[in-house]
């Protein structure tokens, strides 16, 4: 209260004793003595202020230093100075502490650190503490999650210590042991698969991966799904495909042309829902057909226009393919397809010279009636429309659809065959020169 009351006076004194000290000082021309300083109310408060002032200062300097070495002041950690073991040994340690500062800077020091605290972390939950098990745990959540989504084997800098993958991989694997530890890890590993998904997807789309709804066709079945494909329009690094690791939840990928070679493949196979893969219109050797046994449920594979000698043919049978392989257009010796199927019996195998007619029909009905003519094919060319029922194929009958189909599979792109149809209750004759499936 009293300097709140004696405030004016103090402003007022440290004025006037500031221009008598300056006059003092600098004496006008003609003066032969500086003017004295006159002793009132408004000179003693400006000196007791300025008095206590300066002792605030010494003693609050010293106040302040000594407080800085009190028991809750926590120094940052040096980013500049690599972490120790005994370092990383005492920060995990405090994470236990019943301070929060050090608690806060154990957790920010370990999460700097990275992969190089994850072996201490993970030692520390055997110490079965629920809440020690929620900070690392959520440490080992941050330290993933910040790692780069091109892991440093991938991308070549030979780092292992910057891929992230230490971290990751201790998720998963507490993640299964069960109880609330391997809940909370789960949740963890989830949260980060969803931030590395989302950057996977915009790194490969940028270099020309289509990640999206699509058309897919195995054998004479066509839908709508979920698609992964890579063709002449990938133009980046295929170091850049092992993200493809991240992408789940599809499970058909597409992969054509020239990008049917080793370096893409094996970014390919690493989907980890991948079942069915489709390789279309291009060539492949003994080693990259070997990658496809890395896949981790393959359920059919279709080779479609990629030329099969027989030794290929016979490589097929070390692949794991569960329900079906079609070949499509590929030259394959028929003898060698025959003793693929017997050397794999529980496999479904569907072997087409690769011709293709360009109509659909409903496989249930007890005639080949034509439901769809598909536009630009051959059907088309040949005058074929919805409604009209295939009865003969070069002298050959047909009931239903699948006969049709196999009729078609027996013949190459180019071939002409003679087709009789019915319209109307009127039968007619025409030919069409088969091309090949072009469809996705």
């Amino acid at each position: 209260m009293r300097v709140a009351r004696e405030f004016p006076y103090l402003i007022t004194g440290v004025k006037q004793w500031g221009m008598a000290c300056f006059a003092k000082a600098h004496p006008p021309s003609g003066v032969a003595k500086t003017l004295p300083l006159r002793n009132s109310r408004y000179e003693r408060s400006a000196q007791r202020f300025l008095i206590g002032w300066l002792l605030l200062c010494l003693i609050g300097g010293d106040a302040v230093a000594t407080t800085s070495r009190g028991d809750d002041h926590v120094p940052a950690a040096q980013d500049s100075a690599p972490a120790s073991a005994a370092d990383i040994d005492g920060w995990v340690e405090e994470l236990s502490s019943d301070s929060y500062l050090l608690r806060k800077r154990a957790t920010s020091n370990l999460t700097r650190v990275g992969e190089g605290a994850v072996a201490s972390l993970v030692a520390e939950l055997d110490s079965g503490d629920l809440e020690i098990t929620e900070r690392v745990i959520g440490i080992l959540q941050e330290i993933a999650a910040r790692a780069p989504v091109l892991a440093a084997n991938d991308v070549g800098d030979g780092d292992p210590s910057h891929a992230g993958h230490g971290a990751w991989e201790e998720l998963l694997r507490i993640s299964k042991l069960g109880g609330s530890r391997g809940t909370r890890a789960k949740v963890a590993a989830d949260e980060v698969r969803d931030v590395r998904r989302a950057q996977a997807v915009e790194l490969l789309a940028a270099a020309g991966v289509f990640i999206g709804i699509g058309e897919s066709t195995i054998g004479a079945i066509s839908q709508q799904r979920r698609i992964v494909e890579v063709d002449a329009g990938f133009q980046g690094d295929a170091a850049i495909l092992s993200l493809l690791q991240w992408i789940d939840g599809i499970d058909y990928a597409r992969v054509r042309g020239a990008a049917i070679r080793q370096d893409v493949l094996a970014g390919v196979v690493q989907m980890p829902d991948l079942k069915t893969l489709v390789l279309l219109e291009g060539e492949i050797d003994a080693d990259e057909l070997a990658l496809l046994g890395d896949i981790k449920e393959l359920r059919h594979l279709e080779l479609r226009y990629v030329p099969m000698n027989g030794d290929l043919i016979d490589r097929l049978a070390s692949l794991p393919i569960r329900v079906s392989l079609t070949l499509n257009g590929t030259a394959a010796p028929a003898d060698r397809v025959a003793a693929l199927q017997k050397s794999v019996p529980g496999l479904e195998i569907i072997f087409k010279q690769g011709g293709f007619l360009g109509v659909k029909c409903d496989s249930s009905f007890s005639d080949c009636l034509i439901s769809e003519v598909v536009a630009g094919q051959a059907a088309e060319r040949a005058g074929l429309l919805p409604g009209d029922v295939v009865v003969e194929i070069d002298g050959t009958t047909i009931d239903k659809f699948k006969d049709l189909q196999k009729a078609i599979d027996a013949h190459l792109p180019g071939d002409t065959i003679k087709i009789r149809y019915q319209r109307a209750g009127v039968q007619t004759e025409t030919t069409a020169e088969l091309g090949k499936l072009n469809l996705p």
